[in-house]
């Protein structure tokens, strides 16, 4: 499956504020540290280090369509 550039950062800020309110909220929740612009250059290495990948990380929290 093909994704345009950049989807997998569109995806995640989606989901944070879909599931958790938010990007500070996502951080929170899953319990990593970083807070303010911090949280945008290491939110893809948390959500694959816990998740995988990006990809499993939306069907975790969205369900495989």
């Amino acid at each position: 499956m093909a994704h345009e550039p950049g989807w997998d950062s569109k995806a995640i800020a989606r989901i944070a504020k879909e599931k958790y309110g938010g990007t500070q909220q996502m951080f929170e929740a899953h319990d990593w540290p970083e807070r303010g612009s911090k949280m945008m250059t290491s939110q893809q290495r948390h959500v694959t280090e816990r998740y995988g990948s990006v990809l499993a990380f939306v069907e975790h929290h969205e369900g495989k369509e």
